[in-house]
């Protein structure tokens, strides 16, 4: 059985390497709260040999090397570790957080349509609900597809809205088996919901293939999603020099875009709002 001290000092060692990295990342781009996963792809894009491999006594250094797309697994305990120790501020990382949520902007658009965002990643809540507040947009975060109670809730401020306006939804998911499909599950479900009398219309702004090739964001290696889903994957990406038994994520966005998912966002609804 490993003994306490060594899981303190492997604790301390491993911790003291996510506040590194933490803080270059702050200090490259300017933002003092991301997602786990944009500091794993950050750690991944620094190609520095510095990623701590502990010894079994005493927790000591014994090697170091650049960091590895395996190592991500461990990455949230570390991450965790670096809170409790007070090596990075208590809330920097920002964290899934469960069940649907919608934030309503407190000055909707003005414009003839609405305007909603929608993703399944509620740790970009925080980052996100600026951005919509900004451009009058509701911002709606589901887990994996859209329940029932989320559809009908959307349908409902749909009718509130006043005759003569429709609805755009633009959404936002990994490139992924079952990222990629998220905006046509939710189009198909409203199709079923809908009423002659509502204009719903659902866009996907990204991840999109030729957004990953250009750039240049790098994929992992994925398992998830049905046969069904991951044979439409591979043709959908088919064009594209992209693997399919790999998927690239939104949080790269905070690493591989200006500004940042924030800025993805903002300069997407300040792109489409012109033709909604």
């Amino acid at each position: 059985m490993t003994e306490a001290f060594v899981d303190t000092e492997t604790d301390r060692t491993k911790s003291k390497w996510v506040a590194r990295v933490y803080h270059d990342f702050v200090a490259e781009f300017g933002r003092s709260r991301t997602t786990q996963r944009a500091l794993f792809y950050y750690a991944l894009r620094r190609k520095a040999s510095d990623y701590p491999i502990c010894g079994g006594f005493v927790g000591e250094i014994r090697i170091t090397r650049p960091y590895h797309e395996s190592d991500g697994e461990k990455l949230p305990k570390w991450v965790g570790r670096a809170k409790r120790l007070g090596f990075i501020p208590a809330d920097a990382i920002l964290e899934k957080a469960p069940g649907e949520k919608v934030f309503l902007p407190t000055v909707p658009g003005r414009g003839p349509n609405s305007l909603e965002v929608w993703l399944n990643k509620s740790s970009f809540d925080q980052l996100l609900g600026p951005v919509c507040e900004k451009h009058g947009a509701t911002l709606v975060s589901v887990q994996g597809r859209a329940s029932k109670d989320a559809i009908e809730a959307l349908n409902q401020r749909c009718d509130c809205q006043g005759a003569g306006r429709s609805t755009t939804i633009l959404c936002l998911s990994d490139l992924s088996p079952v990222g990629a499909t998220f905006s046509e599950d939710l189009a198909a479900k409203i199709a079923e919901s809908d009423s002659p009398n509502r204009e719903i219309r659902v866009k996907r702004i990204g991840l999109l293939p030729e957004q990953v090739v250009d750039l240049r964001i790098p994929t992992v290696r994925t398992t998830a999603g049905s046969r069904e889903e991951r044979d439409w994957f591979k043709r959908y990406i088919k064009p594209y020099p992209l693997d399919p038994k790999r998927m690239a994520e939104l949080d790269a966005l905070e690493v591989y875009y200006t500004g940042g998912i924030a800025g993805f966002l903002d300069e997407s609804i300040s792109k489409y709002s012109g033709g909604l």
